[in-house]
């Protein structure tokens, strides 16, 4: 884990932040009568719906796109894995019965390992459902451009998104790559600058979204 992760007291090494953030999580969660994961029922249609991860999330206008839904926005540019974990709470704080995390690609222009960058997606997944029953849906983590990013940063979001796909029930997870993504990683009539999407980027995001009958 990269130094960065661990809480520093004293000159003490305390608890991994992971660790640390899942912690306020079920501290902070609705009142519930069990800690158990509760499974995902189908959220009812006036339950509020929340997307949750970095730049690409925050510059979506997803109540727009889903106007017979309440939807909230918790994306926030340039977030890691690391720092939606520290979120948690207020992102438990919107009481959704439908979570739609899409979140990694600023993990891997960092550097971070994508095995580990998975087991952080799926804490935050565990964070968001102890509690409240609440359905999270794990998107795959839409790749940069070759271009920008290089065949390398390709591969380990592909890495990535297998695991991913490996370690998520069928039904929570939406893969995103063949859509919005070609062998030189996401494609070019889908980004301004390699990373971040156009309007048609989202528009075939939000497109894939129904198809598939989400959220």
């Amino acid at each position: 884990m990269p130094a960065s992760s661990w809480l520093r007291i004293g000159g003490w090494v305390a608890l991994p932040l992971t660790l640390l953030a899942l912690g306020w999580g079920l501290f902070s969660r609705p009142p519930s009568s069990s800690m158990a994961v509760e499974p995902a029922q189908t959220p009812r249609r006036d339950a509020p719906v929340t997307f949750v991860g970095d730049s690409l999330t925050a510059q979506g206008d997803w109540q727009a796109a889903f106007p017979d839904r309440v939807v909230f926005n918790q994306g926030i540019s340039g977030d890691t894995s690391f720092q939606l974990m520290a979120r948690l709470p207020q992102i438990r704080r919107t009481d959704a019965g439908t979570y739609l995390v899409m979140v990694g690609i600023n993990d891997i222009v960092w550097g971070y390992d994508p095995g580990r960058v998975a087991a952080r997606i799926q804490w935050l997944r565990t964070g968001l459902q102890i509690g409240t029953g609440a359905r999270v849906i794990i998107q795959s983590t839409i790749p940069c451009a070759s271009f920008r990013c290089g065949a390398d940063g390709v591969r380990r979001v592909a890495e990535l998104n297998a695991l991913l796909a490996s370690q998520t029930p069928p039904r929570d997870f939406v893969d995103l790559t063949p859509v919005m993504a070609d062998g030189d990683g996401l494609r070019r009539a889908y980004t301004v600058d390699g990373v971040h999407l156009n309007a048609a980027g989202y528009a075939r995001w939000v497109a894939r979204l129904r198809e598939l009958g989400l959220p």
